[in-house]
């Protein structure tokens, strides 16, 4: 058995995100917008320092599509008191979406560094609910994303918090998947949120749900992931799914956790909850596992070497860990229940 890893990190801050208003005090309203033809002019008029404020019945229809930054201690804010957009687009840096209802439309876009998206309601989406794609050092905090398409929220970049959301009845389309956060990139910090209530019944074809997903696709390498305290229930297969299929997560650097699992209620629906194949180096400690249909909490196959597994329950008297010979060279597993 190897020598016992260095303590997993505890949950950082969010990034340090100027595009963070205080919410107890947020900046007066620049200009008021209540009309759809008022939005691209508003849009276009928009500088650092600017908080435009969306409000009222027809909006409904609106593509709200921001191109212009802020800047790192004056952020655009656009923020919303409920009030209903098809969609939201941003390609810049340095600003805030606050506020809104967003349904029917495309989501919520984005794509920068220094973005904050806050207490917005996303349903019924033809696309995912929440994308920050390419997204650098970036907040997505206290959002509700119901009934969207294909995946809740998807983060892609570097050093993006994604803190106290709750995600439920994704929905897949076209023969697709249907998953509550998907992850890829480096840094980031997934913590406190509650994903629930995905199903794979009802389909022709069902998808396969899981509440965190990561791949090795044609992205950089995953790495420095940390997942905790979040809350995974009623989901249709697992809690957390890494494949690297493709190339192993290769690239990412050695000595570097590529996730790190820690203090995650599961109880999912799966034969396990926690699945790794060809994806070494993962970190799990500490994770409450349960489901009407776990056959064994954690399954590791495939070349996953180096993972930690400690501290973890599984109920109902089940094993808790299943990993194969080509997975069990550098691994520590200690102090599971059922060992």
């Amino acid at each position: 058995m190897s020598p016992s890893p260095q303590p997993s990190p505890s949950p950082p801050s969010s990034p340090n995100s100027a595009a963070g208003p205080n919410q107890e005090h947020p900046a007066p309203c620049t200009r008021t917008v209540s009309q759809a033809d008022q939005v691209p002019a508003a849009l276009d008029a928009a500088s650092p320092g600017t908080t435009l404020c969306f409000t009222g019945g027809d909006l409904s229809s609106t593509d709200v599509t921001m191109t212009h930054s802020g800047a790192p201690s004056t952020p655009i804010t656009l923020r919303s008191d409920g009030a209903a957009v098809r969609s939201i687009h941003i390609t810049a840096d340095h600003v805030v979406i606050e506020g809104f209802t967003v349904a029917g439309g495309e989501g919520i876009f984005l794509n920068g560094d220094d973005l904050a998206v806050r207490h917005n309601t996303v349903h019924d989406t033809q696309r995912g609910g929440i994308t920050c794609e390419r997204c650098q050092n970036s907040i997505i905090d206290s959002n509700t994303v119901q009934h969207v398409d294909t995946v809740g929220i998807w983060i892609d970049g570097q050093r993006i918090a994604v803190s106290h959301n709750k995600v439920s009845d994704t929905l897949a389309r076209d023969n697709g998947d249907a998953d509550g956060m998907r992850f890829f990139g480096n840094g980031h910090r997934i913590t406190e949120n509650t994903v629930t209530d995905i199903s794979d019944r009802g389909y022709a074809n069902p998808p396969h749900p899981d509440c965190f997903q990561t791949y090795d696709d044609n992205s950089p390498p995953t790495f420095d992931v940390l997942i905790a305290g979040n809350t995974c229930r009623n989901v249709g297969a697992q809690c957390l799914i890494a494949t690297g299929d493709q190339r192993g997560n290769s690239g990412a650097p050695t000595g570097v956790p590529s996730i790190t699992f820690v203090d995650n209620t599961c109880a999912t629906n799966g034969a396990q909850a926690i699945n790794l194949r060809r994806w070494p180096n993962v970190e799990i400690r500490d994770n409450k596992i349960s489901g009407p249909n776990v056959t064994r909490g954690i399954i590791i196959i495939d070349d996953s070497t180096g993972c930690v597994v400690i501290g973890n329950s599984t109920d109902g008297g089940r094993p808790t860990l299943d990993i194969d010979n080509s997975s069990r060279p550098g691994s520590h597993v200690d102090h599971n229940s059922p060992g």
